[in-house]
C-alpha cells in the first residue's frame, strides 16, 4: 500500500477567507439566500451556486458548520444539475459547443460541492475520535455520492471518467475503512430508490456502473440503472482478494474502475479488492426467469428487460476476445439505421416501389354528407340548430389537404438518407473499430442497425453498433459487429387474428449462416413484433405468410428473429379433406356473413 496517508492525497484547497461576500456563514442566512435564488431562471441560479460553492470552499469555517453548508447548498446543485440535463443528453453524441459547455457546468458544480465536504475529511481525518464519527461518515458518504454524479455524467456522454475521480472514490473508502465508518447506515435524502446509504454502498454503486460496460448501453438505459445501483449495492460486499473470489479487481491506489482480476499483473494482485457481483447476478436471473429468490431484487418499471440481460452478462461472466484485432488504414461507408439501410439495400428505391402494393401510399379521407346516408335527419329533435355559416369561428375545424398518391410517392423517392466515408482504426472477422471524426448524426446509439460498404458498388453488409466512446483529445470512437455479408429488403405486417392487419414496416431477411448453425431470420423494429407472431413478408410485391419463432438478437433498435414459412402447411391444408385447420384461414368471412 502506498505509505502515504489517503488524506493527503484528496484534492482540497485550504482555506484563507474569513466571510461570504453574498451571506453571512451561518446556516439561517443561508437559507434566506437560498430562498431568494431565482429558480425559475436556471442559468441565472446556477451561476449564484457555483460562485457560492467557490466562495464556501475558500472559507475558514469550523467543519460542523461547513457541513450544515453544504448540507443546504446540495439540494440545490443536484436540482440545477437535473434540469440542466436536457441541454448535454438525448443530443447528437458529438455535443455543439453550447451543450458541452453546460455540461462542463454540471461537472464543475458538483465537483466543487465534493470539494467542501472533503476538506472536512482532510481536517477532520488525522485527529479522529469517535465523536466525530458521525460529521466524518457523513462527510465521506456525501463525497462520495457527489463524485458519483460527475462518474454517472461522463458515462452518459460516453466520455472518459474525468481525471483524478476513481482515484479519490478509492481514498475516500480507505479512509472510511481505516475508521471502521464504511458500514454505518447514513440518511440520505437525494438517495435514490433508498432513505439510507452507508460509504460501502455508495462507493459500490460507482463499482457497479464502472463495471456494467455502458458503452454498450444508450443514455436512457444509462439513467436508469444508476437510480437502481444504490438500493442493488446491499446485495455486494467488498473484501480483500486473499479472502474472497471476485470477478472484477479494484486497485485503491490507481485511478482507475474496477477491471476484470485477470487484467492485472501478478505483483498488483495482493492489493486488490474483490468486487463479487455473483449474489446480484442470481437476484437479476431469478427476476427473468420469475423465479424466488431469497433476496427480492426491487427493479423499477423503465429497466427493460434487454438491460437487465445486458447487466446479467457484463456482471457474470468475463468477455473474452473471440478474434485478434489488426491495425487498420482506409475508410469504410456507412449509413445509420433501417430505414436507410432498406433504401441502399433496395437499389435506392422508395419503400413503396419495394413493396409494389397498393396500400402503400398514404391513407386520404374524404368527407361525406351524413344526411344523405341518415334516414332520420327529418326528426323534429335531430334538425340541425345552424349552419356551418352561423357556428363561432372557434368551433370550425380544419383540415389541410393531403397530397395525393403521386407525390407522397415523389417525396419518398426524394428523401436523402446521407452516408459517411469513416476512418477504420482496426478490424477483426467480427467487426470494426471506426473513428468518426465529423458532426455525429443524433440517431447514432448504441445498438443502433447500420450498414457499410467496403469499396463503392460492392454491396452493403448489415452491422450493428455496439460501444460508443469518446476518446480525450482524439475524437469519436466505436465498434460495429458484422450481423450479416448482405441481406434482402422486405415489408412485414403483422397479421391479426381478430382486428385489421398492422401496415407494412421494414424489415430485412437474412440468410442462414451454417458456421455457426444459425437459421435465416429476419430482422424486424422492436415493436410491435414479438416472438409467436404471425406476419406476411413482402418481396417486390409477392406476399407470403411466416411465423417468428426464437428471438436470436434484440436492441434498442431491432429484433431478430427465426421464421418459418406457413405457405407449406396452407398448400397442404388446402390439398387435404377440405378442413382449414387454422382460425385465420377464416377471418375474411366473419364480416361478409
Amino acid at each position: 500500500m502506498n505509505e502515504t496517508s489517503p488524506h493527503l492525497l484528496l484534492r482540497a484547497p485550504i482555506p484563507a477567507q474569513l466571510r461570504l461576500s453574498f451571506c453571512e456563514a451561518t446556516p439561517r442566512d443561508l437559507k434566506r439566500w437560498i430562498a431568494d435564488l431565482p429558480k425559475a431562471n436556471i442559468g441565472e441560479t446556477a451561476r449564484q451556486l457555483y460562485q457560492g460553492l467557490s466562495e464556501l470552499n475558500q472559507l475558514l469555517t469550523p467543519s460542523d458548520n461547513r457541513l450544515q453548508l453544504l448540507e443546504l447548498l446540495r439540494p440545490e446543485v443536484y436540482y440545477v444539475c437535473k434540469h440542466l440535463e436536457r441541454h448535454f443528453l438525448h443530443q447528437s453524441i458529438v455535443l455543439d459547443e453550447r451543450s458541452r459547455k453546460i455540461a462542463n457546468l454540471c461537472q464543475a458544480l458538483q465537483s466543487h460541492l465534493a470539494i467542501g465536504y472533503k476538506q472536512i475529511v482532510a481536517r477532520i481525518s488525522p485527529r479522529f475520535s469517535k465523536d466525530r464519527a458521525p460529521l466524518l461518515a457523513q462527510a465521506l458518504q456525501r463525497a462520495i455520492h457527489c463524485l458519483n454524479g460527475s462518474l454517472i455524467r461522463a458515462t452518459e456522454l460516453y466520455c472518459p471518467v474525468p481525471e483524478g475521480v476513481w482515484l479519490e472514490l478509492h481514498l475516500l473508502y480507505r479512509i472510511a475503512c481505516s475508521h471502521r465508518l464504511q458500514h454505518l447506515n447514513l440518511r440520505d435524502e437525494l438517495a435514490s430508490q433508498t432513505q439510507t446509504l452507508s460509504i460501502e454502498q455508495t462507493y459500490v454503486a460507482a463499482l457497479l456502473l464502472g463495471a456494467a460496460r455502458c458503452n454498450q448501453l444508450r443514455q436512457n438505459q444509462i439513467a436508469r440503472l444508476a437510480e437502481v445501483l444504490e438500493p442493488w449495492s446491499k446485495l455486494i460486499k467488498l473484501q480483500p482478494v486473499s479472502a474472497a473470489d471476485g470477478l472484477f479487481g479494484v486497485a485503491p491506489e490507481l485511478d482507475i474502475g474496477p477491471r476484470y482480476r485477470s487484467k492485472f499483473r501478478p505483483e498488483q494482485q495482493k492489493n486488490l479488492l474483490a468486487l463479487d457481483p455473483l449474489p446480484l447476478v442470481a437476484a437479476i436471473e431469478a427476476h427473468l426467469q420469475k423465479t424466488d429468490s431469497p433476496v427480492p431484487l426491487p427493479v423499477p418499471a423503465g429497466l427493460s428487460l434487454d438491460t437487465l440481460q445486458h447487466l446479467s452478462a457484463a456482471w457474470g461472466q468475463a468477455v473474452e476476445r473471440s478474434f485478434q484485432r489488426t491495425a487498420s488504414q482506409g475508410t469504410l461507408t456507412l449509413c445509420v439505421g433501417m430505414s436507410a439501410l432498406h433504401f441502399y439495400l433496395g437499389g435506392q428505391r422508395p419503400f413503396s416501389e419495394i413493396l409494389k402494393h397498393p396500400g402503400a401510399g398514404r391513407a386520404q379521407f374524404t368527407a361525406i354528407s351524413l344526411r344523405e346516408k341518415d334516414q332520420w335527419h327529418h326528426a323534429f329533435d335531430a334538425a340541425p340548430l345552424g349552419t356551418a355559416d352561423a357556428l363561432l369561428p372557434y368551433e370550425e375545424i380544419e383540415y389541410p389537404q393531403l397530397q395525393n398518391d403521386d407525390s407522397q410517392k415523389d417525396s419518398d423517392r426524394n428523401r436523402h438518407f446521407p452516408t459517411y466515408a469513416l476512418p477504420v482504426i482496426n478490424h477483426s472477422p467480427g467487426g470494426y473499430c471506426l473513428a468518426w471524426p465529423g458532426a455525429v448524426p443524433a440517431e447514432l446509439q448504441a445498438g443502433e442497425m447500420v450498414g457499410i460498404e467496403d469499396t463503392a458498388g460492392s454491396g452493403w453488409s448489415i452491422a450493428v453498433v455496439r460501444w460508443i466512446r469518446q476518446v480525450r483529445g482524439g475524437g469519436t470512437q466505436m465498434g460495429i459487429e458484422q450481423v450479416a455479408p448482405y441481406a434482402e429488403p422486405c415489408g412485414l405486417q403483422l397479421v391479426r387474428t381478430r382486428d385489421d392487419h398492422s401496415q407494412y414496416l421494414r424489415g430485412l431477411l437474412l440468410p442462414a449462416i451454417s458456421a455457426i448453425d444459425l437459421p435465416a431470420t429476419l430482422l424486424a423494429p422492436r415493436l410491435p413484433f414479438e416472438e409467436g407472431n404471425k406476419v406476411l413478408i413482402n418481396t417486390n410485391g409477392e406476399e407470403r405468410r411466416a411465423g417468428l419463432d426464437r428471438r436470436v438478437a434484440s436492441t434498442n433498435s431491432f429484433n431478430q428473429f427465426a421464421y418459418r414459412s406457413l405457405e407449406a402447411a396452407r398448400n397442404e391444408n388446402a390439398a387435404g379433406s377440405g378442413v382449414v385447420g387454422n382460425e385465420e384461414e377464416f377471418d375474411s368471412l366473419w364480416k361478409t356473413l
